[in-house]
């Protein structure tokens, strides 16, 4: 196993799919993590993070971390920050005392590369270590990449580990993300909106008779929707009596209407609504009732 694999791990929900952008979004968060924890370790350092391939199943990320330093590749170093990594994304921390980390620690974390290290290799390490985390490099990163997954109920647990070929043995559930994610990186999520704009007919369920902004409510289809009416001139023409809308059920009106829409879990859902002109409605003169389009002089 090379000093320079890692993969990220998310495990699924059982028949479950990950959200490509929130995986995305926590890989991305995963490289923030190891640059800091190497800009701490070593300051002339420079990393950048490839990724090789994914496997399904629970999905494996399986990155080569290209690590470099002014004096040439530092394997000692690079099994140093891919240690503090292991101990922010995942429970390795718990072998962690002072300077020291427990065998069976070193062993979990790196596998069969553990018994290549010499004891003098592993106190270089443990010293690295143990200054990096109490420095909380790579703290801030990792707590976004707890944020970023909790968006998708599909990943029940993360971790990361050197072996790609099977399931980590110390995994963070869910239940831990909100404490490990620091709390604040939620509002820090972008909001994505859309807003559309077009010609629709819709149906009056009850029109404002009093001046101001106060909301129409309208039918198309099943779907309810209350909005503002922004042309002056059908209001005017309304509350002054000019254009004596009618009273009944399903009156159809054609507007320019502007729908406002959010992205939640997927799906589009619709967040405001405006009228800005009316183009057509029915009015009531002496019984009957006509298409009355104000644009029309």
């Amino acid at each position: 196993m090379s000093a320079d694999q890692l993969s990220l791990y998310l495990d699924l929900e059982e028949g479950q799919k990950a959200d490509l952008e929130v995986a995305a979004r926590a890989a991305i968060a995963l490289t923030a993590t190891v640059r800091e924890i190497a800009a701490f370790i070593d300051p002339f350092s420079d990393v950048k993070l490839e990724l090789i391939d994914s496997s399904e199943g629970s999905l494996f990320l399986n990155t080569k971390v290209r690590f470099l330093s002014a004096a040439g590749p530092k394997e000692m170093t690079l099994y140093a920050v891919l240690f503090v990594c292991l101990t922010w994304i995942g429970t390795s921390a718990v072998g962690f005392v002072v300077e020291k980390i427990e065998d069976h620690v070193w062993e979990q974390a790196f596998g069969k590369d553990f018994a290549k290290l010499s004891d003098d290799d592993k106190k270089d390490i443990a010293d690295l270590v143990a200054r990096a985390i109490e420095a909380n490099a790579g703290k801030k990163p990792s707590e976004r990449l707890y944020a970023e997954l909790s968006q998708d109920p599909a990943v029940k647990g993360v971790a990361v580990t050197k072996d790609r070929n099977k399931k980590p043995s110390s995994i963070v559930p869910r239940s831990e993300f909100a404490s490990r994610s620091g709390g604040a990186v939620r509002n820090e999520r972008v909001i994505q909106r859309r807003t559309t704009r077009g010609i629709r007919k819709v149906i009056l369920v009850s029109p404002v008779l009093v001046p101001g902004k106060r909301r129409w409510k309208f039918r198309i289809g099943k779907e309810e929707f209350g909005a503002p009416v922004h042309d002056t001139q059908f209001v005017d023409a309304v509350l002054s009596g000019k254009f004596p809308i009618v009273m009944k059920s399903n009156v159809e009106m054609t507007v320019d209407l502007e729908v406002t829409e959010e992205l939640n879990d997927g799906h589009w859902e619709a967040m405001d609504y405006n009228v800005w002109r009316v183009l057509g409605a029915p009015v009531q003169f002496q019984g009957e009732q006509t298409s009355f389009p104000l644009d029309k002089k």
